[in-house]
């Protein structure tokens, strides 16, 4: 089981705080462009803001890893879906939801 899956709740507590809409908030207006595109010459508009070490139970809470600008980036729709999409830690059951909240997918009936 990855983070996401056995520490929900944590997750939830965590992207859900005053602590982190401010500092994504406060990323995003200073870094409005994806920063991988902007490398390659593409100027798309960043919507979410990915941890460069990601989070796990140990670091979480650790607002040198958790809130530190260093270890954030700028990522477009594509390339945080890209980003994740590719890790095991998020595999096929998973999506990023506008907000960038990571969301189980619905069990189809």
């Amino acid at each position: 089981m990855s983070f996401y899956e056995d520490n929900r709740k944590e997750q939830n507590e965590f992207y859900w705080s005053g602590k982190w809409k401010k500092c994504r908030a406060t990323y995003l207006s200073e870094h409005p462009v994806c920063e991988r595109c902007i490398k390659i010459g593409i100027a798309v508009p960043a919507e979410h803001v990915h941890h460069k070490i990601e989070l796990d139970e140990n670091n979480c809470k650790d607002p040198m890893i958790a809130l530190n600008p260093d270890n954030l980036e700028a990522l477009c729709f594509e390339c945080h879906r890209k980003e994740h999409h590719n890790s095991p830690e998020v595999g096929e059951d998973f999506y990023f939801d506008d907000d960038g909240n990571l969301v189980r997918q619905p069990d189809e009936k």
